[in-house]
């Protein structure tokens, strides 16, 4: 039942009471026919008396205008909820008597059209967050830090793709709660209905993106600039059928073969988009001015489209291997059917092997795996995009190979399909060269005192590396740190680079980035450095759960090898940010964050906690977010989504043959 009808039915109920009491003396006492009435109730303790005058005395205060709506309905939730024996509504009890929490009711309502969206750019209060001073304030804003008009063609895209826009690693985050809710089957249903075939529609009628595969000849892969078009073909999951394209458009062809490129790393269910300022239409997306892209001769009207061509290493990974394979153990572990042939592996073990003509391109001559093709035409731009290397990108990509090489190893031994064999070649070859890359050249050099994981930086195709300085705008990247470490673990960071490496990354991590509430204690991260190191007020919910699963692993891995001191305060951090980031936030009555945790109203976690442009292409929002709140769910069930299986060791540990030996 609702609060607002809880609340009614209880002032109701007192009504009836005192009206029945009155009815029953007045039969009694007239001496007419008796009546049989129910027993007379207790009458109200003089708690719950007092209760209800707060309640109204709470109404009144709200519509004399000294509280917003937001401190209303928290307030007079938990004076109902006190009144009722109720605890705070975080459940909402489903059809078949199945009781869904609040976070995965937030993940089930951002399914829309066949894909999940990556936010929700609609407040639990009702607002849209583009029409509140949290966005209007600042406005929107180039890579520069320029700000840029309201109807150009950077915020409208910005608008547009967080309103109708997946990201896919927030899709395989999304895909992994919801199995480990129980609802695989409809994690799978986006799977083999938007990745297998690598569309969102090919009817021109409805409009969906055709083909969201960088298989064109705009796109140039690694050293040997080979274009996407021409990458090895590979057969469709799922024995599905793709309709062809031609310039955008649908054709009347269809194959089940396409060749084996990167997904974009991020997609949508239509084409077309509405703004939610402009409508359909923009002279943004006029051509041919203002809008310089030579591909859309026909928009002289300037209709809005989307416009995110990206595909990127790390959404890769985690959209193709890491998500459909956690899927896939989640609902069968250890009786995952043996196959010998690609076409008996499970759907998802054919995906994973999908991308791997992409990634075998993209191998750099030093072991880790290029950030994108060039043609990616990056946000900022990159004048060398295509020798671009993200240490967060080759993290997820270690972890998703691994998942696929123990599944390939432990479930199709002594298979002699050719396609079996040149995945499993491949995938031990990649991570040997990741594994190379990792014990030699991550770790920076002194900044401020102390050594971090760089964020990435050049490959040049000739095998010089030259990264970006810790000391540059987006230098330092935090998930670099905990994903690293949360990935590599203490062992293998302690070997490669010295005893306690691995715990000093983090407390660097608390120092350059660390965010901690007016009272000194630490409640999580932020993404950067921002303004030095001593004044970071940004605070992500989906990282901040990056940085706890680190300090997790890394107090368990510090225990075993007899640093109890080190485990000791890693759990007590990793405790803290538990603790405060799952508190309810506490709204001003512009709408935005004043304090607390990170839960809006609705269950859902925002993504940080004020609007903040990310260096690396993005901008953080003070709203619900797919990935932060899955990460919630995930963390619920202590499942690790970089170990197959979760946990801090895999189920089915195989042998390493990549470790320990040369690169070259």
């Amino acid at each position: 039942m609702g609060r607002s009808l809880l609340l009614l039915f209880v002032v109701c109920l007192v009504t009836v009471l005192a009206n029945e009491q009155h009815h029953e003396g007045s039969a009694h006492s007239g001496g007419g026919k008796k009546v049989n009435l129910p027993p007379t109730p207790s009458p109200l303790s003089a708690d719950s008396k007092a209760k209800l005058e707060k309640l109204a005395a709470l109404k009144e205060i709200y519509e004399s205008g000294y509280i917003g709506k937001a401190e209303y309905e928290a307030r007079k939730n938990s004076l109902v909820d006190e009144l009722t024996g109720t605890t705070k509504g975080v459940q909402v009890p489903a059809g078949n008597g199945t009781v869904y929490s609040a976070q995965l009711k937030f993940l089930l309502n951002q399914l829309y059209q066949g894909l999940p969206r990556s936010y929700a750019d609609v407040l639990p209060t009702g607002e849209s967050f583009w029409t509140t001073s949290m966005y209007l304030d600042i406005g929107a804003i180039d890579p520069f830090g320029n700000q840029v008009p309201l109807d150009s063609e950077i915020a409208i895209q910005e608008r547009t793709l967080t309103r109708y826009g997946l990201n896919l690693y927030d899709g395989a985050t999304w895909q992994i709660a919801l199995a480990l809710e129980g609802l695989a089957d409809l994690a799978v249903a986006y799977e083999s209905n938007i990745l297998y075939p690598s569309s969102t529609g090919a009817n021109a009628n409805i409009g969906g993106i055709v083909d969201i595969r960088s298989d064109t000849p705009d796109y140039l892969y690694g050293s040997s600039q080979i274009a996407g078009a021409d990458l090895p073909m590979i057969t469709l999951p799922g024995n599905v059928t793709r309709v062809l394209s031609q310039g955008g458009n649908p054709t009347t062809e269809t194959s089940q073969k396409q060749a084996g490129a990167l997904f974009y790393r991020m997609i949508g269910p239509k084409y077309f988009m509405t703004d939610p300022y402009t409508g359909d239409y923009a002279n943004a997306w006029k051509y041919p001015y203002p809008n310089n892209d030579t591909t859309t001769p026909w928009n002289i009207a300037g209709l809005i489209h989307f416009n995110d061509w990206k595909p990127i290493t790390g959404e890769n990974v985690w959209a193709a291997i890491t998500g459909p394979l956690q899927v896939l153990w989640i609902t069968n572990g250890t009786k995952i059917t043996p196959f010998t042939t690609f076409a008996t592996a499970p759907n998802a073990v054919q995906l994973a092997i999908s991308i791997l003509p992409a990634l075998w391109q993209l191998r750099s001559p030093l072991g880790p795996i290029y950030h994108c093709p060039k043609g990616t035409q990056m946000f900022p731009p990159d004048p060398s995009e295509e020798t671009n290397v993200s240490n967060e990108n080759n993290f997820s990509a270690y972890a998703a190979l691994t998942m696929l090489h123990e599944i390939l190893v432990k479930f199709s031994p002594g298979a002699t399909d050719p396609v079996l064999v040149d995945a499993k070649t491949k995938v031990v070859t990649l991570l040997q060269g990741l594994d190379s890359w990792f014990a030699k050249s991550i770790l920076s050099e002194p900044y401020q005192g102390s050594r971090v994981v760089y964020q990435g930086g050049h490959v040049s195709f000739g095998g010089v590396f030259t990264p970006v300085p810790i000391s540059l705008v987006g230098g330092f990247a935090v998930d670099c740190q905990t994903w690293g470490m949360t990935v590599l673990g203490q062992k293998k960071v302690d070997q490669y680079y010295g005893a306690g490496t691995a715990y000093n990354i983090w407390q660097a991590t608390k120092k350059f980035a660390g965010y901690f509430n007016p009272q000194g204690k630490l409640g999580g991260v932020g993404y950067t450095i921002v303004n030095g190191s001593s004044s970071n007020m940004i605070w992500s919910a989906e990282w901040t759960w990056g940085a706890i699963y680190a300090c997790e692993k890394l107090a368990h891995e510090y225990t075993l090898a007899g640093r109890a001191d080190y485990a000791a305060s890693l759990t007590a951090d990793a405790q803290s940010m538990v603790d405060l980031v799952t508190q309810p936030m506490v709204r001003c009555k512009n709408g935005a964050w004043c304090g607390g945790g990170l839960v809006q109203e609705d269950g859902s976690y925002v993504y940080a906690n004020s609007r903040f442009f990310i260096p690396w292409g993005w901008y953080a929002n003070p709203v619900g977010a797919t990935c932060s709140t899955a990460w919630a769910i995930m963390h619920s069930h202590k499942y690790n989504p970089f170990i197959l299986g979760g946990g801090y060791v895999s189920p089915i540990p195989v042998p390493e043959p990549w470790a320990g030996r040369a690169w070259s």
